[in-house]
Parts: structure tokens; sequence; C-alpha cells
């Protein structure tokens, strides 16, 4: 007869389970579709354009951030020439252009003087603007280490790495 009548005490153990197994099912769908949120923001385009609200404006305005290129960039007579197919040549005296790329603390990120000055500025920028991001969204930096943060950029060229492997002024690469 014990093996006919089920063991009521293992039933309810398996039942209990089942609807434990179910609840946390539940927990894992409904976190898979919880919203972003997006707490902070930096960003930096030409025009002088350093915060989310200047950038949209600019859009709204229809500014043109094209500028012709800083004589502090490079020397632009050095490469340029009004013909398009010119070997070695640009045929545009104009881009856009980020202000003060040559602002970076090196000390605030841990970084000797001698590698801040090999980065890619690229690089010194997004570390820049990620800090500014975080302050944006009222982080404190010392207490960001550890939780589930995400950080996303966008960016884009890769032309500095170049100028390390073959420059032009052998005296610039320390």
């Amino acid at each position: 007869m014990s093996d006919s009548v089920p063991n009521i005490s293992a039933t309810k153990q398996a039942l209990q389970a089942i609807q434990t197994l179910q609840r946390r099912i539940n927990e894992l769908e409904t976190s898979a579709h919880e919203p972003i949120a997006v707490v902070g923001m930096a960003c930096h385009f030409p025009g002088d354009l350093n915060t989310p609200e200047a950038f949209w404006q600019a859009l709204v305005d229809g500014k043109d951030l094209i500028c012709e290129i800083p004589s502090d960039r490079w020397a632009v007579d050095d490469f340029y020439d009004p013909t398009p197919d010119t070997p070695g040549k640009m045929y545009t005296k104009y881009g856009g252009f980020l202000q003060q790329v040559d602002q970076f603390d090196a000390a605030f990120f841990g970084i000797s003087p001698r590698e801040a000055h090999s980065m890619d500025p690229q690089q010194r920028l997004l570390l820049h603007t990620v800090c500014e991001a975080f302050d944006s969204g009222g982080f404190d930096l010392n207490h960001v280490y550890g939780n589930r943060i995400g950080v996303y950029v966008g960016i884009s060229n890769f032309e500095y790495g170049a100028h390390l492997i073959w420059p032009q002024d052998k005296s610039r690469i320390t």
C-alpha cells in the first residue's frame, strides 16, 4: 500500500520548489523589460559645443559647425591643393574642430605626462567626457566601481596612431 500512496511531504516540497522557480522566472522576465535610465550625458562637438543642451540648440538652429582649419593644428598650406586628385594633398581648408584638445589633466587620471603625450587625443577626450557624464548624473566617481553602470560612447577616426608611427616631426615623440 505504501507504493500506491504518494508521499505528501515530498509532494509539498516539490510544489514549493516549483512555486519558487516560477517566481524567479517571473522576476527575470520582468527585469529583462525594465527601461534603461540615462542619468548623465556629456559631449564635445565642433563649434565649442560642450553640453548636450548646446548641441541640441545648434541642431535646432541649423548651425554650421564647419570652420577653416585652425592655424595651431597644422600648416594648412603644406597639405592643401585645390586639385582633388593631387597625391598627398587635401583639397579643402575646412573641417569640424574641437576646441582646447590640448587641455588634459593627466595626473587626475593617474597617467604620466609622457604616456599622456603619446595617447590619441580622442582617448584623452573620452576620459574627460566620461567624467563629465558621471558628474552630470550626480555620480561620485569614487563610488562607481563595482556597480552596474554602463558607459556608451560614440567616437570616430583613428589617425593619431599614424602620427606616432610615422611622425612628421620626430622631435614630438619623446
